[in-house]
């Protein structure tokens, strides 16, 4: 159930349109109950603050003229925020996209010009039915001046905020900020399961090897956008059953590929221990949500992978930005250490008597260094100075590593990095560099324990 809500709460906050929609009706309503206030007793309250008209038609005209500019004021951010769009997704790639839309500066700025001219379009529609010698809305015409004059500074807030946003270094804080929370996130959800793992050496079976009728197999084609671990923990229990899932968020599958098996726990070949099965079959496949896009909140070596698109994006002969390229390695660098919490590729989920219901794969330290790195260091084998940096930031890890094995895998990428120097760097003393930082990796030492 989180997962699924999980899932709804990052579309809603990615969504360029639910804030404006918010502030909109908020617009609406708050012009209602202005328009229901007593107007001519705040006007003897404020006589110095509240706008001094005699004519509802005055009234009437200045609030069209203010609603019409705001309309004019709205449609220059809109076209600002499809420039801005544009340029990242032609520098920075089409996914980065996703953050400009998810920016709440930007949502809260459009929402301020779409709630002020609800505002507005509201009080005109109020106005419209009330004779010309009604009392004229002070108030609302009040507010109404002083939503334009906010909306004018927002704007300029707005086009500040957009242009600053563009920088590379600036989008690459914010994907690292917003990768850092993934994976602080997931480590809160699934670091007991995968400890458990770890200790009981627990080992998922070759999808090859699970039998037709144990086997899970998927409806539909597309992205595993995320896995409801404690619903399929519950249903094992429910059917007294256990299960092994073979796939795990972020990754693709296709019609009928299998990614689990499901096996009784006890030697009941009955026609219902098969419904059971059967039953239990249908509640898993619901529980493993398929989506045509990845899911940067639940899968984070997505989150790892916008960062190296930007990388890898500036490494491109079109663009030829190495500093881009760097920031962006530096700034994986940040979010690593956070990553070996993952010490482990599997998790474990118990019911409340202890008894195992769930195996299921996990992301490891090891699949997100390699997603972190192996296209980035492909794109620049003749670039010494983007392998040096990822040397240096291996020989800083090395230092963080909780296990043997996750040394020997930053090992593994440092051998990677002095082959491709070898290979590739023609210059010696830029090869020789790059070797020796590689090389400091290899023949790292843990300092002895007093």
């Amino acid at each position: 159930m989180v997962q699924r809500l999980i899932r709804v709460w990052e579309f809603l906050t990615y969504s360029l349109w639910v804030s404006p929609l918010l502030f909109a009706l908020g617009g609406a309503a708050f012009a209602v109950g202005i328009m229901a206030a007593p107007q001519d007793i705040l006007r003897d309250m404020f006589p110095s603050l509240l706008p001094g008209f005699n004519e509802i038609q005055a009234v009437r005209g200045l609030l069209e003229t203010l609603l019409a500019t705001l309309v004019t004021l709205t449609t220059f951010a809109l076209s600002i925020t499809m420039v801005v769009l544009t340029l990242a997704a032609g520098s920075l790639g089409p996914r980065m996209i996703r953050n400009f839309m998810g920016d709440n500066k930007t949502q809260n700025a459009l929402g301020t010009f779409v709630g002020s001219i609800l505002f507005l379009i509201t009080s005109l529609m109020l106005m419209g039915e009330k004779p010309e010698t009604a009392p004229v809305p002070h108030l609302a015409v009040t507010v109404g001046i002083a939503l334009f004059v906010i909306s004018v500074f927002v704007l300029i807030l707005f086009v500040h905020h957009l242009g600053r946003s563009i920088v590379a270094d600036e989008v690459i804080q914010r994907v690292g900020k917003n990768l850092e929370e993934t994976i602080q996130s997931a480590s809160n959800t699934l670091t007991d399961p995968i400890k458990a793992a770890e200790k009981a050496q627990t080992t998922l079976p070759d999808p090859q090897d699970i039998p037709r009728d144990q086997a899970i197999c998927v409806a539909s084609s597309g992205y595993v956008q995320g896995v409801d671990y404690e619903k399929i923990c519950e249903i094992a229990k429910q059917t007294d059953t256990r299960i092994s899932l073979v796939i795990r968020a972020g990754q693709h599958v296709l019609i009928g590929d299998i990614v689990g098996r499901i096996v009784p726990l006890n030697d009941d070949i009955s026609k219902q221990a098969q419904d059971n099965i059967e039953q239990c079959h249908a509640d898993i496949l619901e529980a493993i949500m398929i989506g045509s896009h990845r899911t940067a909140m639940l899968d984070v070596e997505f989150a790892l992978r916008q960062l190296v698109e930007v990388a890898l994006r500036a490494l491109s002969p079109g663009i030829n930005d190495p500093f881009t390229a760097i920031a962006a390695i530096y700034r994986l660098g940040d979010a690593l250490p956070h990553a070996m919490q993952f010490r482990y590729p599997v998790g474990i989920w118990r019911d409340d008597n202890d008894e195992v219901r769930l195996h299921a794969l996990m992301s490891d330290f090891g699949g997100m260094l390699g997603a972190a790195y192996d296209q980035i260091r492909q794109s620049a084998t003749a670039k010494p100075d983007v392998l040096l940096p990822m040397a240096e930031i291996l020989e800083s890890l090395m230092r963080l590593a909780h296990t043997e094995h996750q040394r020997e895998v930053l090992r593994t990428h440092a051998r990677m990095i002095a082959n491709a120097a070898e290979r590739d760097i023609p210059e010696e003393n830029d090869r020789k560099t790059v070797l020796r930082a590689a090389n400091r990796v290899l023949h790292h030492q843990e300092p002895a324990h007093r």
